[in-house]
């Protein structure tokens, strides 16, 4: 993946620039909870572990029931989100998407080395 350098880069102040913000910030929080401080996606490898697979896999069982979870809520007429919104699934999502990419990085230099 081609990547820019980084001084190349100004961020807007956009709404779309916000939401990859608060994206970031919502997985530094959540990765507290869920990884070890020297491995951020130490949970994903761990699951994937557990049922002999890899982690990619395990990160697209997430999407899968997040995506699972939306198409409930918005398919089923009158049905409402009690527990966690559906903006909150979304970014879940974009970040399990984000993620996903991540390990297959990892992956797919593994393989090529």
């Amino acid at each position: 993946m081609n990547q820019p350098a980084t001084s190349e880069i100004v961020l807007a102040r956009t709404p779309f620039n916000e939401i990859l913000g608060y994206m970031a910030e919502l997985h530094a929080v959540k990765s507290n909870d869920y990884a070890g401080s020297d491995d951020p996606y130490s949970n994903f490898r761990l699951s994937a572990s557990q049922v002999q697979a890899k982690p990619m896999l395990s990160v697209e069982v997430l999407i899968a029931t997040k995506q699972a979870r939306l198409r409930e809520l918005m398919w089923t007429f009158g049905k409402t989100a009690r527990n966690e919104s559906i903006a909150d699934t979304l970014l879940d999502r974009a970040v399990y998407a984000v993620i996903a990419l991540l390990l297959w990085n990892e992956g797919s230099s593994e393989s090529t080395a």
